[in-house]
């Protein structure tokens, strides 16, 4: 008997990272000739002397917050999707996927598609068990402008957002296992942009290795190859 093939892993590097040598070295390069000007005794008034300083201290620390990030933002097998940060990670099975997409909200009479690769789930629990905490914690505090977003663009007739902000300190799975603290702040988030946007988890456009124009109809094109690979 044969040993069955290797599952085919796709790694995902954002595309983000490759410039946060650049942004680092650029501000480096504006430290260094804000100091020969300094040495030399250059007249320039206070405020240029502080925009220096802080465009060059800004550089630094955006390249290197680039730097630091994953090599590797998502590891696709043909059975899961795992997504990967500095503060952890979550994994989805292909088989718990609905469908995925770029979430689109209505602004007036436009249309307008957001920067994030959305995926709506049939079961969260498993999302729920995968998940770190710290990444939980982050992601609710990161997507708050995005549901904010959503409530002005979706629900205009509402006038109080507290339902959406004043989280219960529980969730009950379909399932009827009860979750608390930060499992379900997470998974009440998640329900809440189900409701608004149609899908639970999202990926920024800034993670992915191109354009969503290009990223969804390759991951598509993966989905539905995944079988030749099990």
């Amino acid at each position: 008997m044969t040993d069955p093939a290797p599952e085919v892993m796709q790694k995902i590097s954002p595309a983000a990272r490759k410039h946060g040598v650049g942004f680092a070295l650029l501000g480096l390069l504006i430290f260094a000739a804000s100091m020969f000007l300094w040495l030399i005794d250059a007249p320039l008034p206070t405020p240029a002397w502080a925009l220096l300083w802080l465009v060059s201290a800004g550089l630094i620390f955006l390249g290197w917050a680039k730097v630091f990030e994953p090599e590797v933002s998502l590891n696709i097998t043909p059975r899961q999707i795992e997504y990967l940060h500095h503060r952890g990670s979550w994994q989805l099975d292909w088989d718990n996927l609905v469908r995925f997409d770029s979430p689109r909200t209505q602004k007036g009479a436009e249309t307008v598609e957001l920067p994030y690769l959305a995926f709506c789930v049939r079961d969260i629990e498993p999302i729920l068990n995968s998940i770190s905490p710290r990444l939980s914690i982050h992601l609710i505090s990161e997507q708050r402008h995005l549901l904010t977003m959503a409530l002005r663009h979706e629900r205009p007739d509402l006038h109080d957002y507290s339902s959406y902000f004043d989280i219960p300190d529980a969730f009950f799975a379909p399932s009827g296992t009860r979750y608390t603290g930060v499992q379900a702040l997470f998974a009440i988030r998640c329900r809440q942009l189900r409701e608004l946007l149609g899908y639970e988890l999202y990926v920024p456009e800034s993670a992915l290795d191109r354009s969503l124009d290009d990223f969804i109809p390759w991951l598509r094109e993966l989905h539905a190859s995944r079988n030749e690979h099990l």
